[in-house]
């Protein structure tokens, strides 16, 4: 009796080392252009505009409000965690010729950041945008009771639990939608573009070498090294807005929703609500400006 042959091999892609925060990133930027899309075709259909709803009723532009909020969250907890100005110390360095070794085609993307850096919010610009949309300690408040809500929600929650849930969208979604303004629509767009820029060269594997690093978050915990940024609180702050950002955007779908339902099966969203309630991290204290040096 002759033996049929093995099966062959099961060869599996190996997942990008960056795979979940450039989902994320993906969504950051999906989300901002549906934004635009709706703020477009409201400006353009005065029928939305001319209806008079009592105040506090949510409405189109408010949906339109939050698809922005989410992204500018998530782009909060990574300049928190120190992306954008450790990309904007990197570039001064460059350009000053402070960085000797080659960096092969990232020498590029870094020059081109660089150049492009009156363009752009600096730091001071985007504190004060994020400290206006994503207020604290109120944000955070609103944030953990949604939170709270879907994951009891998720549990099999009766009518008394979608009420709650409803009430903590409410909240959460009105808190926001009068702070996203057209300027923080245009902030998201302008920050989260040059996170995607930054990304491009802080990724490069002969740039961290060049700082005697090896991961990307080694090299964004050099300059927050004396503001107490380690590396694994830095991975923490963006994994807080990863799953931030997951939350929020099912808030845009269902700010308007009366008493809505989670399917205990939408594990994203649950695993994202719970994960954000135990991830919370108090902001670090205040210190010098961060240093950064290459490695000699």
């Amino acid at each position: 009796m002759r033996l049929a042959p093995p099966p062959p091999d099961i060869r599996l892609a190996p997942r990008h080392e960056h795979e979940p925060l450039l989902r994320a990133l993906a969504l950051s930027l999906a989300a901002l252009e549906r934004q635009s899309a709706m703020a477009l075709a409201l400006s353009a259909d005065p029928l939305d505009s001319a209806i008079d709803l009592p105040p506090g009723a949510p409405n189109a532009m408010d949906r339109a409000q939050l698809q922005a909020a989410a992204p500018l969250y998530f782009a909060a907890e990574l300049e928190a965690a120190g992306l954008l100005p450790t990309a904007e110390l990197i570039a001064g360095l460059f350009a000053s010729g402070a960085i000797t070794q080659p960096l092969g085609p990232g020498a590029q993307l870094i020059n081109s950041f660089w150049r492009a850096r009156r363009e752009r919010l600096d730091v001071n610009e985007r504190q004060a945008i994020f400290a206006r949309v994503i207020e604290t300690p109120y944000f955070e408040r609103l944030m953990a009771a949604l939170c709270e809500a879907i994951v009891a929600q998720a549990d099999g929650g009766d009518l008394r639990e979608r009420v709650a849930l409803e009430a903590a969208c409410a909240s959460l979604g009105e808190f926001l939608a009068l702070r996203v303004d057209p300027m923080a629509n245009l902030a998201a767009r302008d920050i989260v573009a040059n996170i995607n820029l930054a990304l491009g060269f802080l990724r490069d594997r002969m740039l961290q070498a060049a700082f005697g690093v090896n991961s990307l978050w080694q090299l964004v915990a050099i300059a927050g090294a004396t503001q107490g940024q380690s590396a694994s609180l830095i991975q923490r702050r963006v994994d807080q807005g990863r799953a931030g950002q997951t939350v929020l955007l099912w808030l845009a779908e269902h700010y308007a929703d009366p008493a809505p339902q989670i399917a205990a099966e939408d594990y994203e969203l649950i695993g994202a609500a719970q994960r954000w309630l135990s991830g919370r991290i108090a902001a670090p204290a205040s210190g010098s400006a961060p240093t950064l040096s290459a490695a000699a």
